[in-house]
């Protein structure tokens, strides 16, 4: 029975562990917030026709918070939410866009409604 309860006593804190790691929706959207005007395209602020500094920094935080695939698929489905509750006042593809447009080597998956966050890859 002790052969049994080692083994799955591990595996429960590495679940656990996993659980309490993954970055939280509150962390991504505050980070990704100064992004607003550049993926609502809002020209009439500062940022609608490229990140602003701060948006980059956020970009660069998130990409820092990605630790495994299960956090890419956290923060997917994040902005999945954020964008469904934002509706047609964002462009999809400007979200995808931003690590590039920030100089961060990092894909971001294309992102919108119904792209499905479990086939994201770490790379």
């Amino acid at each position: 029975m002790a052969h049994f309860l080692v083994p799955l006593s591990l595996i429960l804190l590495i679940s656990i562990q996993y659980v309490l790691s993954a970055p939280s929706c509150q962390t991504v959207t505050s980070q990704l917030s100064p992004c607003l005007p550049y993926i609502r395209n809002d020209s009439g602020n500062k940022g609608g026709n490229s990140p602003t500094v701060p948006c980059c920094t956020g970009v660069n935080n998130i990409y820092k918070l990605q630790k495994s695939i299960g956090d890419r698929v956290v923060i997917c489905n994040c902005l999945k939410t954020v964008l469904i509750n934002l509706g047609n006042m964002v462009i999809p593809s400007r979200v995808s866009e931003l690590p590039k447009k920030c100089g961060i080597s990092y894909n971001m998956p294309p992102i919108d409604k119904n792209y499905d966050c479990n086939k994201v890859s770490m790379y």
